[in-house]
């Protein structure tokens, strides 16, 4: 049965485990190994896993700077108090708590351009985006964002990518790249495992705003929206925003911690994995189940238990014995994508011995239980289902997955309220931040690319493992 994701950001961080034990029973060095795979995820006591990860596993970096003219103004407009583009400019090469060993700076319009470290200073100053006087080739106009996408896409899987630019995506842009040269690099992106970070940053701006549907060139601002777009593995990109929330540009990093700075999270595991056993079934009034301890102990494991009296569940007048909160248990990690459409799997798996055999040799796996959850992500510990098993002791392991994406996506709204298009430009152009041409047409291509790639690679976003003695 589907049902639907819909859940707040919290921001404490724990998964659905359970507790375990029993009188003179054995113990082993090694707890999970003895029950089924399926439900490692969610049997470890180890305490609450962090939100994020501080630590960056190393690879790759590397960092592509927009070279288009209109980057110019965020150059001039710069203040003492704020100065987004060369506060990044200077610091992101040289970030602490990213691994900057085998970083690379390219400077992008039709052609990419190595950065040396010595010429650095250029990109925080003007020259480093305007044309050389009598340069025929240069292409300072345009920022070719799918071309740097592109060339993201096809590097190593394990390195980290930034882009600092704009995001303006003219009309013209929009009419022939979309689903083709930005989607393409996009898709490509998710495929590999891969996840997408954007951050969005006010900055102030001197300078006209070109570009725009109406083809007016008189069109001036005083401020404008700066964007960071970071891929790579998931704890790359992690480790990437925690070393942003510390970062030795003050303005960039109090805009974060504030929310006056945005960001969001394109990833095919938008929850945290399993944590501690800090969450469990809760029982029902008058309840045919009752809490027990029939497991023997395994070293590493919790797992909630109960016995079900068969008598009492076939007259209970109520149908549900214990419920499992979805809406409690899953935990989306900050700043992600992922309200939408999902769905709940149980897996029934019988104990055959108690000797902790490889592998969960000890457990017979019994097929799957249809119905249980709700539509709210909910699962009911039915006893009056359970009564109808034969009697034994039982391993019930339940599994949610996405298998849809909202969008617009909540999580995506402050890119909308950042966008304007060709029908609210004359209002767009006289908010005192103006605002960035189709960039809810980029928010939904990434949320179209990722609800693909999930649909493709289907991943668990929570789950539980519940033990059930049946007599």
């Amino acid at each position: 049965m589907g049902f639907a994701l819909k859940w707040l950001l919290p921001s404490v961080v724990s998964l659905v485990l359970c507790s375990c034990g029993g009188p003179g029973a054995s113990v082993s060095l090694d707890g999970a190994s003895c029950y089924p795979e399926a439900a490692k995820p969610w049997i470890g006591e180890s305490k609450k896993a962090p939100a994020v990860a501080t630590h960056d596993p190393g690879g790759a970096y590397s960092i592509y700077l927009d070279g288009s003219a209109s980057m110019v103004g965020y150059i001039r407009g710069t203040t003492a108090e704020s100065r987004p583009l060369p506060d990044l400019v200077g610091m992101l090469p040289t970030l602490e708590g990213v691994d900057h060993s085998k970083a690379e700076v390219f400077r992008f319009d039709r052609k990419f351009t190595t950065i040396a470290n010595k010429d650095l200073a250029a990109m925080q100053a003007e020259t480093g985006y305007l044309c050389p006087a009598g340069n025929a080739n240069c292409d300072a106009q345009e920022s070719h964002i799918d071309q740097a996408l592109a060339k993201i896409a096809g590097a190593d899987a394990g390195g980290l990518s930034i882009i600092v630019s704009d995001l303006w995506l003219a009309n013209s842009e929009v009419l022939t790249t979309d689903g083709v040269a930005l989607s393409k690099p996009l898709a490509d992106i998710f495929r590999s495992g891969r996840s997408v970070a954007i951050y969005g940053f006010e900055s102030p701006y001197s300078g006209r705003v070109n570009d725009l549907p109406s083809g007016s060139r008189n069109v001036t601002a005083s401020r404008r929206y700066l964007f960071m777009v970071a891929a790579g593995p998931l704890k790359r990109l992690q480790a990437l925003h925690a070393a942003m929330e510390t970062a030795p540009s003050r303005s960039l990093a109090a805009d974060l911690k504030s929310g006056k700075a945005h960001y969001s999270l394109f990833s095919l595991e938008p929850s945290v994995a399993a944590a501690g056993g800090e969450q469990a079934f809760t029982l029902a009034p008058k309840s045919p189940l009752a809490k027990t301890s029939f497991l023997p102990v395994r070293s590493g494991v919790k797992i909630q238990q109960f016995h079900l009296d068969k008598a009492q569940a076939l007259k209970a007048t109520t149908p549900v014995g214990a419920v499992w909160s979805g809406q409690a248990a899953v935990q989306p990690l900050l700043g992600a994508v992922w309200e939408g459409q999902g769905e709940g799997k149980t897996s029934l798996f019988r104990m055959t011995g108690g000797k902790c055999l490889p592998k969960g040799g000890d457990w017979r796996a019994e097929g799957e239980i249809k119905g249980g959850w709700s539509d709210n992500g909910d699962f009911d510990l039915d006893p009056a289902a359970l009564a109808a098993l034969p009697a034994g002791r039982y391993l019930l392991v339940g599994a949610l997955r996405r298998t849809s994406l909202l969008s617009p996506n909540p999580a995506t709204q402050w890119m909308r309220d950042w966008s304007f298009d060709a029908s609210t430009e004359a209002q767009a152009v006289h908010r005192p931040a103006v605002p960035t041409l189709n960039l809810a047409e980029t928010a939904r291509l990434l949320e179209v690319t990722l609800l693909r790639a999930a649909q493709e690679r289907p991943m668990n976003i929570g789950g539980f493992a519940v033990a059930v003695e049946i007599n």
